[in-house]
């Protein structure tokens, strides 16, 4: 079912955008992680001059790497929220988000998602089809457009 908030918006789209963006902290993830290495990396002193200027080039790179490191951890913590929000209205969402993290956050395959869905909401334990699952984390993406700070549903053009 299609919320009416989507009415004038076009689905495929919008689930393009949410799924670039979340794809988004995978790479995040891997970008804080060299920040951290490039962190721990000793700079290098020989004790001789390499210019005349009075700016410390190790102390701007230094500053640099903060502001880059800050900026990750604040983009992480953005889509990390988003995801959790998803959760707060009913059971179904709470199902969505869960997707949402599995997928996106945790960097799980379809087959992985649908094992650890099984686990968590049915009561058997049977894993749930691919084909169902597609259809979930289509209305799960939906979701985190209606909740995402950023624009990310893309109107119909007339």
């Amino acid at each position: 079912m299609v919320n009416e908030v989507f009415r004038t918006y076009d689905l495929e789209a919008t689930e393009e955008n949410v799924d670039r963006e979340l794809k988004r902290y995978q790479q995040l993830k891997t970008e804080q992680k060299r920040l951290k290495l490039v962190a721990l990396s000793g700079q290098v002193y020989d004790g001789m001059p390499h210019n005349e200027t009075n700016v410390n080039g190790t102390e701007e790179a230094m500053y640099k790497r903060l502001q880059d490191q800050e900026w990750v951890k604040n983009e992480m913590t953005l889509l990390e929220t988003a995801v959790d929000y998803v959760a707060d209205t009913d059971e179904k969402s709470a199902q969505y988000a869960a997707i949402l993290r599995w997928k996106y956050l945790n960097g799980f395959s379809t087959d992985k998602c649908c094992i650890k869905y099984g686990q968590e909401f049915d009561k058997q334990s049977y894993p749930l089809a691919r084909t169902t699952f597609n259809d979930k984390l289509k209305q799960a993406r939906l979701k985190f457009a209606e909740i995402y700070p950023r624009e990310l549903r893309v109107e119909v053009s007339k």
